[in-house]
């Protein structure tokens, strides 16, 4: 297969690749750490595949070839000057808040209602009673981030 690319096109999808490299890495260093097992390694050859070509179509500046192992990455600079470092720290902070609203409102409800009446539930109902929850922290969580918090 071939995929034809301006040079503005392949380097938006170095950022792209080197973004789920990132997000899937995370995942799978989070796997070694719970199951201690092996890792899909095709996520890694695409990652590889794509940034080895990088020489080739004049963007050598972007990706380097690491000199102990062989492996190409995007340069310090590069994730720097595109943004992809504010990018991605952008993407934690708001999964953070997400997921730490969902957990803690759905916690509530279950608190609120039962588990048992909570499956009794239509769907519809279900998620006009969990929103009260969700706005509450989402709210909080807007006005005083976690100054509130206690354990």
């Amino acid at each position: 297969m071939n995929l034809e690319l301006s040079l503005e096109q392949y380097e938006t999808l170095l950022k792209l690749v080197y973004m789920g490299d990132w997000v899937i890495s995370t995942l799978q260093a989070k796997e070694r750490v719970e199951d201690e097992g092996d890792n899909d390694s095709r996520y890694a050859d695409v990652v590889r595949h794509i940034f080895q070509q990088a020489e080739a179509v004049g963007l050598g500046n972007i990706v380097q070839i690491d000199q102990n192992n062989g492996e190409p990455y995007l340069t310090r600079e590069f994730e720097e000057e595109s943004g992809l470092v504010d990018i991605l720290e952008d993407y934690e902070d708001e999964v953070f808040w997400q997921s730490l609203i969902e957990r803690l409102a759905h916690r509530d409800f279950i608190r609120h209602f039962g588990e048992t009446a909570i499956t009794e539930m239509a769907i519809e109902e279900r998620i006009e009673k969990e929103t009260p929850f969700h706005d509450f922290w989402a709210n909080e969580f807007h006005e005083n981030g976690v100054e509130n918090l206690k354990v």
